[in-house]
Protein backbone atom coordinates (compact mmCIF):
# COMPACT_ATOMS: atom_id res chain seq x y z
CA UNK A 1 0.00 0.00 0.00
CA UNK A 2 1.60 3.52 -1.07
CA UNK A 3 1.31 6.11 1.09
CA UNK A 4 -0.01 9.79 -0.25
CA UNK A 5 1.37 12.42 2.36
CA UNK A 6 1.09 15.99 2.54
CA UNK A 7 3.57 18.11 4.54
CA UNK A 8 5.01 20.89 6.35
CA UNK A 9 8.27 21.16 6.41
CA UNK A 10 12.04 21.17 3.98
CA UNK A 11 13.46 19.45 1.32
CA UNK A 12 17.09 18.67 1.40
CA UNK A 13 19.13 16.73 -1.17
CA UNK A 14 20.06 12.90 -0.15
CA UNK A 15 23.30 13.47 -0.23
CA UNK A 16 24.00 16.30 2.30
CA UNK A 17 21.59 14.94 4.78
CA UNK A 18 23.44 11.68 4.40
CA UNK A 19 26.50 13.46 5.27
CA UNK A 20 24.80 15.32 8.40
CA UNK A 21 23.33 11.34 9.56
CA UNK A 22 26.73 10.29 9.00
CA UNK A 23 28.24 12.98 11.32
CA UNK A 24 26.48 12.13 13.87
CA UNK A 25 27.19 8.69 14.12
CA UNK A 26 23.69 7.17 11.55
CA UNK A 27 23.99 4.76 8.59
CA UNK A 28 23.02 7.23 5.42
CA UNK A 29 19.84 6.49 3.85
CA UNK A 30 21.94 5.93 0.55
CA UNK A 31 18.33 6.92 -1.11
CA UNK A 32 16.07 4.23 0.16
CA UNK A 33 12.81 5.69 2.26
CA UNK A 34 12.51 4.72 5.70
CA UNK A 35 9.84 1.97 6.88
CA UNK A 36 7.08 3.90 8.85
CA UNK A 37 5.70 1.41 10.95
CA UNK A 38 6.37 -0.70 13.82
CA UNK A 39 7.28 -4.46 14.13
CA UNK A 40 7.15 -5.63 17.37
CA UNK A 41 8.26 -9.27 18.21
CA UNK A 42 6.78 -10.75 21.84
CA UNK A 43 9.55 -9.87 24.33
CA UNK A 44 11.53 -7.75 21.43
CA UNK A 45 9.68 -4.26 22.60
CA UNK A 46 12.51 -2.04 23.63
CA UNK A 47 14.89 -3.30 20.95
CA UNK A 48 12.67 -2.18 17.96
CA UNK A 49 12.54 1.54 18.08
CA UNK A 50 9.27 3.56 17.65
CA UNK A 51 10.92 5.15 14.68
CA UNK A 52 13.32 4.89 12.21
CA UNK A 53 17.00 5.89 13.46
CA UNK A 54 17.39 8.76 11.16
CA UNK A 55 13.84 10.66 12.17
CA UNK A 56 14.98 10.05 15.92
CA UNK A 57 18.00 11.64 15.18
CA UNK A 58 16.59 14.77 13.56
CA UNK A 59 14.25 14.90 16.45
CA UNK A 60 16.82 15.22 19.03
CA UNK A 61 18.34 17.54 17.47
CA UNK A 62 15.73 20.14 18.04
CA UNK A 63 15.12 21.66 21.61
CA UNK A 64 13.58 20.28 24.29
CA UNK A 65 9.77 20.25 24.27
CA UNK A 66 9.62 19.64 20.47
CA UNK A 67 12.02 16.42 20.68
CA UNK A 68 8.87 14.21 21.12
CA UNK A 69 6.84 15.90 18.48
CA UNK A 70 5.62 12.86 16.40
CA UNK A 71 5.06 14.96 13.22
CA UNK A 72 8.94 15.62 12.93
CA UNK A 73 9.58 12.39 10.70
CA UNK A 74 11.93 11.99 7.80
CA UNK A 75 9.86 11.63 4.11
CA UNK A 76 11.34 10.17 0.59
CA UNK A 77 9.19 9.88 -2.59
CA UNK A 78 9.00 6.38 -3.77
CA UNK A 79 7.88 5.29 -7.11
CA UNK A 80 8.07 1.93 -8.28
CA UNK A 81 9.95 1.36 -11.66
CA UNK A 82 11.67 4.77 -11.35
CA UNK A 83 14.94 5.92 -9.32
CA UNK A 84 15.42 6.50 -6.25
CA UNK A 85 14.47 9.84 -4.83
CA UNK A 86 17.62 12.67 -4.70
CA UNK A 87 15.59 14.61 -2.12
CA UNK A 88 14.12 14.18 1.26
CA UNK A 89 11.55 16.53 3.29
CA UNK A 90 11.85 16.83 6.93
CA UNK A 91 8.51 17.43 8.44
CA UNK A 92 6.86 19.23 11.45
CA UNK A 93 3.34 18.87 10.36
CA UNK A 94 2.00 15.91 8.00
CA UNK A 95 -1.14 14.21 7.08
CA UNK A 96 -1.42 11.39 5.00
CA UNK A 97 -4.55 10.46 2.78
CA UNK A 98 -5.57 7.14 2.12
CA UNK A 99 -8.59 8.07 -0.53
CA UNK A 100 -10.27 11.86 0.36
CA UNK A 101 -10.24 13.60 2.98
CA UNK A 102 -10.49 17.48 4.24
CA UNK A 103 -7.88 19.09 5.60
CA UNK A 104 -7.93 21.58 8.06
CA UNK A 105 -4.63 23.47 6.72
CA UNK A 106 -4.37 26.25 9.78
CA UNK A 107 -4.84 23.31 12.50
CA UNK A 108 -2.93 20.38 10.96
CA UNK A 109 -0.46 21.80 8.21
CA UNK A 110 0.69 24.98 10.52
CA UNK A 111 2.37 27.81 8.12
CA UNK A 112 5.22 27.98 11.23
CA UNK A 113 7.87 26.11 11.88
CA UNK A 114 8.12 25.43 15.62
CA UNK A 115 11.43 26.39 17.26
CA UNK A 116 14.31 25.09 16.67
CA UNK A 117 13.34 23.41 12.82
CA UNK A 118 15.08 26.65 10.94
CA UNK A 119 18.34 25.80 12.98
CA UNK A 120 18.16 22.00 11.86
CA UNK A 121 17.85 23.24 8.40
CA UNK A 122 20.67 25.35 8.12
CA UNK A 123 22.54 22.60 10.24
CA UNK A 124 21.58 20.13 7.47
CA UNK A 125 22.74 22.55 4.44
CA UNK A 126 26.14 23.30 6.09
CA UNK A 127 27.14 19.90 4.96
CA UNK A 128 27.06 21.14 1.20
CA UNK A 129 30.74 21.06 -0.03
CA UNK A 130 31.84 23.61 -2.46
CA UNK A 131 30.52 24.55 -5.37
CA UNK A 132 27.47 22.77 -4.52
CA UNK A 133 25.15 25.36 -2.62
CA UNK A 134 24.39 27.28 -5.68
CA UNK A 135 23.03 23.84 -7.77
CA UNK A 136 21.14 22.50 -4.29
CA UNK A 137 19.33 25.78 -4.00
CA UNK A 138 18.20 26.00 -7.85
CA UNK A 139 16.14 22.85 -7.25
CA UNK A 140 12.23 23.51 -7.19
CA UNK A 141 11.18 23.39 -3.36
CA UNK A 142 14.42 23.94 -1.89
CA UNK A 143 13.37 27.81 -1.26
CA UNK A 144 10.11 29.41 -1.66
CA UNK A 145 9.08 30.45 -5.28
CA UNK A 146 7.60 33.86 -4.09
CA UNK A 147 8.64 36.44 -0.95
CA UNK A 148 6.33 37.23 1.77
CA UNK A 149 3.83 35.76 4.10
CA UNK A 150 3.70 31.97 3.93
CA UNK A 151 7.44 31.84 2.35
CA UNK A 152 9.58 30.29 4.92
CA UNK A 153 12.04 28.01 3.59
CA UNK A 154 11.44 25.70 6.86
CA UNK A 155 7.96 25.16 6.49
CA UNK A 156 6.79 24.96 2.86
CA UNK A 157 4.14 22.24 1.83
CA UNK A 158 4.50 19.55 -0.01
CA UNK A 159 2.97 16.22 -1.27
CA UNK A 160 4.84 13.07 -1.82
CA UNK A 161 3.64 9.62 -2.78
CA UNK A 162 5.82 6.91 -1.75
CA UNK A 163 4.75 3.58 -3.06
CA UNK A 164 4.76 0.32 -1.10
CA UNK A 165 6.25 1.90 2.25
CA UNK A 166 4.29 -0.01 4.83
CA UNK A 167 3.01 2.08 7.62
CA UNK A 168 0.88 1.58 11.44
CA UNK A 169 -2.51 1.77 10.57
CA UNK A 170 -2.61 3.94 13.83
CA UNK A 171 -1.83 7.39 15.43
CA UNK A 172 0.61 9.54 14.39
CA UNK A 173 -0.31 8.04 10.76
CA UNK A 174 -4.15 7.83 11.41
CA UNK A 175 -6.76 9.64 13.19
CA UNK A 176 -8.17 7.24 16.00
CA UNK A 177 -11.67 7.80 14.82
CA UNK A 178 -10.34 6.38 11.12
CA UNK A 179 -9.58 3.31 13.00
CA UNK A 180 -13.21 2.83 14.21
CA UNK A 181 -16.08 0.92 11.97
CA UNK A 182 -18.55 2.89 10.85
CA UNK A 183 -21.65 0.86 12.28
CA UNK A 184 -20.12 0.09 15.76
CA UNK A 185 -17.60 1.22 18.29
CA UNK A 186 -15.06 -1.48 16.89
CA UNK A 187 -11.11 -0.27 16.89
CA UNK A 188 -8.86 -1.78 14.34
CA UNK A 189 -4.94 -1.46 14.25
CA UNK A 190 -4.90 -3.22 10.28
CA UNK A 191 -6.90 -2.18 7.86
CA UNK A 192 -7.22 -6.39 6.68
CA UNK A 193 -8.87 -6.78 10.24
CA UNK A 194 -11.30 -3.65 9.61
CA UNK A 195 -12.42 -5.55 6.51
CA UNK A 196 -12.86 -8.55 7.86
CA UNK A 197 -14.80 -7.84 10.95
CA UNK A 198 -17.09 -5.56 8.24
CA UNK A 199 -17.63 -8.81 6.26
CA UNK A 200 -17.64 -10.74 9.47
CA UNK A 201 -19.95 -9.36 12.11
CA UNK A 202 -21.94 -6.94 9.47
CA UNK A 203 -22.46 -9.01 5.95
CA UNK A 204 -20.48 -6.23 4.04
CA UNK A 205 -19.20 -8.02 1.18
CA UNK A 206 -15.11 -6.59 0.67
CA UNK A 207 -15.47 -5.10 -2.49
CA UNK A 208 -18.71 -3.26 -1.07
CA UNK A 209 -17.06 -1.35 1.16
CA UNK A 210 -17.73 2.43 0.05
CA UNK A 211 -14.91 4.39 -0.34
CA UNK A 212 -14.09 6.64 2.72
CA UNK A 213 -15.17 10.26 2.24
CA UNK A 214 -12.77 11.62 5.36
CA UNK A 215 -9.62 9.42 5.06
Amino acid sequence: MGLTTILRGFKVPVTLLDRFFEANGVMPTFNYPPRYDRIISPGNEDIIPAVDPHTALVRARLPPGTSQNQNTRLFMPNCDGMALAAHAYISYAFIHVFVQRQIDVPRELPETPPEGFRELRREILGFVQEGEMEEALGVAGMLPATEGVGTDPAGMLFVIVSDERAFSWKGPFLREADRCCDQCPEEFESYLDFQAHRRDVHGVAWKQTALPNDL
